[in-house]
């Protein structure tokens, strides 16, 4: 999931109530902790829509400017560090993440991200420690997302069956969930369980358009169980729509081996 967009959704845009507050300020200091804060979430999302332009100078400004403004924001933390995570200043990204949590630490949206961050970066035990914190929020509304990143933490971790039971986890939540989908198909592809893996393949393309991951998985996952027709239909469609791709290379290798 797209971490700009989810959080574009979350953070309230106050253009509306700052300029309201700039015209009454006065030299009270609970208006000015109000201006100051308002000000800080409108920074936050020009924050946000900057990254979404790639222009990463000024959504640095911004963010700058949104931390000195209201330091306990734990929005402004949070971006902050999808800010950095984003120019690969992994120190301080974490830094940011922390921060946030620290602040708010029963946003569930926080502790997905951070640990989306963490199995990036290595850390894969603890950040699937904390997206199956996240997906244990009762008032969490997407468990199924944080249970994606638990999963894949701990296959990215090699404990495939760990990382099968989190992905059976996020399909009980959405059942036509298509990134689980393809990742149960690809565990069962390579535990040669070739009906299942098609299986759930099936009921990947129901859902999600083809991409190059799930061509290749087809003509693989069909090739194995002797349907050779079938294979060749997902890999003209391979060839065809993805054609720079590393799966069509792959396919080509194996064509040629095979010849």
């Amino acid at each position: 999931m797209n971490l700009l967009t989810q959080y574009k959704t979350k953070i309230l845009l106050c253009a509306a109530l700052l300029l309201g507050l700039q015209a009454c300020v006065t030299t009270t200091t609970s208006v000015f902790k109000k201006d100051d804060t308002a000000a800080a979430a409108y920074n936050v999302q020009l924050c946000i829509d900057y990254m979404r332009q790639n222009n990463l100078s000024e959504a640095k400004d911004k963010i700058d400017k949104a931390l000195e403004q209201d330091p306990k924001s734990a929005d402004a933390h949070f971006v902050a560090g999808i800010l950095y995570d984003r120019i690969n200043e992994n120190r301080k990204a974490d830094e940011f993440y922390s921060k946030a949590i620290s602040i708010d630490s029963k946003n569930a949206d926080y502790l997905n991200g951070y640990a989306a961050f963490l199995c990036r970066k290595g850390n894969r035990q603890r950040g699937e420690k904390m997206a199956l914190k996240a997906a244990d929020d009762p008032l969490y509304k997407t468990p199924q997302d944080a249970l994606l990143n638990a999963g894949n933490c701990a296959l990215d971790d090699g404990r495939p069956l760990k990382a099968e039971e989190h992905f059976r986890r996020a399909l009980k939540f959405q059942p036509n969930f298509p990134p689980a989908l393809m990742q149960m198909s690809e565990l069962e592809f390579r535990s040669k369980n070739y009906l299942p893996a098609r299986a759930f393949l099936e009921r990947y393309q129901q859902y999600a358009p083809a991409t190059a991951q799930s061509l290749w998985l087809g003509v693989r996952i069909e090739r194995a169980l002797g349907n050779m027709s079938a294979a060749e239909i997902y890999a003209r469609r391979l060839k065809r729509d993805f054609a720079t791709s590393d799966e069509a290379k792959a396919l080509l290798e194996l064509e040629n081996n095979k010849s």
